[in-house]
């Protein structure tokens, strides 16, 4: 809180998390407020062949014969957005009068050629980005990024890491890997420092798997002892369906939501030892105080629920309601409406086709609304990153300030 151009970006910040205390979701019978955050999911591609990921699963392989929810909800529609398709979106977005934060991820959005473009238009309309990249591409960005950054909450990036070095590079499937992605951060910090500009912030992402879950103190420290102007690290915890998770849906909501397996291939979940987790995490919490850089854990489990989150996946943990589709959405390539790529709904509507404002409270967005009411969350729901973003912000607020 140091610069006071900080300030107004976190009463802004706060307004967007707590929403009216969900008076939308529990009073409004499948009608939403306009949503809190919209994915545009550029590309259908990624240059990454990463282990816990479907995506870059399909990446690896030298066919396409496997099936995944994942690929498919990306590249599900006929013909791809245009940039001219894009505007038109975030025209009609600034339309609906309340500013959502705009997210560009799903896959590699530096691989969109003309990503600078449509990021210079939203801002000059006012909308904040958040851009989440492995950061391969990064360095050619970088001046541009810096340029475009007018304000601290008009542009912040998160870089996905799982290691330091080779350990991140395996993970990723590509050699190289970590050294590009750590270029690329550096050309942001060079260019803040010329221009004496503290933004945008750059967060790292860290996905905990059974190939990595033992180095987190140690990419912590690497960071403390290397390059400490990140704004934070976050710790966040796989997003998958198992066999556990698609039995217990498929036998209660087969006939409606049928699911199939998700990010689960190339990785153990039953080797993620979360002691050993939960104790990298307090060790270093002791001892935060010295850090630069904040902390997280995503989702923050208590000791209890850590025991389930992998052990049992059909357990609840963290929180009991999704409540996604009154404040998340994404577009994918073709101008498709989904709630996430990782969620069983499939497609509410098509943007080329008819305006997001108007499919934002169609029928169908309605309908699912009140049968996602009714049961709270799925089974499916159990171990998803909208799920755990469902919860109340109340107990982020140390970390928003």
């Amino acid at each position: 809180m140091q610069e006071p151009a900080y300030i107004a970006s976190y009463w802004r910040r706060l307004a967007r998390e707590f929403r009216f205390f969900d008076s939308d979701y529990r009073f409004l019978n499948g009608y939403s407020f306009p949503p809190k955050s919209i994915c545009f999911i550029l590309t259908e591609t990624c240059n990454l062949k990463c282990l816990m990921c479907d995506i870059g699963q399909k990446n690896g392989r030298k066919h396409d014969k496997d099936y995944s929810p994942l690929t498919e909800s990306i590249t599900r529609g006929e013909g791809l957005m245009s940039l001219a398709d894009w505007k038109l979106l975030l025209d009609d977005i600034v339309g609906m009068h309340w500013h959502p934060l705009v997210l560009l991820t799903g896959t590699e959005p530096f691989l969109y050629p003309e990503i600078l473009e449509l990021v210079s238009y939203g801002i000059s309309r006012n909308l904040n980005f958040h851009i989440t990249t492995n950061g391969t591409l990064l360095s050619r960005y970088a001046d541009q990024l810096v340029d475009l950054c007018k304000k601290p909450d008009s542009l912040t990036i998160t870089i996905s890491l799982d290691g330091i070095g080779e350990v991140h590079d395996t993970i990723r499937g590509v050699k190289g890997t970590f050294d590009r992605a750590l270029e690329g951060l550096k050309a942001l910090d060079g260019k803040k420092k010329k221009q004496a500009q503290p933004w945008p912030d750059v967060t790292i992402n860290y996905t905990i798997s059974d190939r990595n879950y033992k180095h987190m103190r140690g990419f912590i420290e690497w960071f403390y002892q290397n390059y400490s102007s990140v704004k934070g690290i976050t710790f966040s915890h796989l997003w998958f369906k198992d066999e556990t998770i698609v039995a217990k849906h498929n036998e209660h909501f087969g006939n409606l939501w049928p699911i199939e397996l998700e990010n689960t291939s190339a990785v153990d979940i039953s080797a993620i030892d979360m002691d050993h987790i939960h104790e990298q995490l307090r060790m270093t919490g002791e001892n935060n105080k010295r850090l630069p850089f904040y902390i997280a854990e995503n989702p923050h489990l208590t000791d209890s629920d850590a025991q389930l989150y992998y052990a049992s996946p059909t357990e609840t943990v963290f929180y009991h309601k999704c409540l996604a589709p009154w404040r998340n959405v994404a577009v994918n390539p073709h101008g498709e409406v989904i709630i996430s790529p990782l969620c069983f709904a499939g497609s509410l509507g098509n943007v080329k086709k008819n305006a997001f404002s108007r499919l934002w409270n169609a029928t169908a967005f309605k309908q699912f609304r009140r049968q996602l009411k009714a049961v709270g969350m799925y089974p499916a729901c159990s171990r998803c990153c909208m799920l755990f973003d469902s919860k109340p912000k109340y107990y982020k607020i140390a970390q928003l300030l």
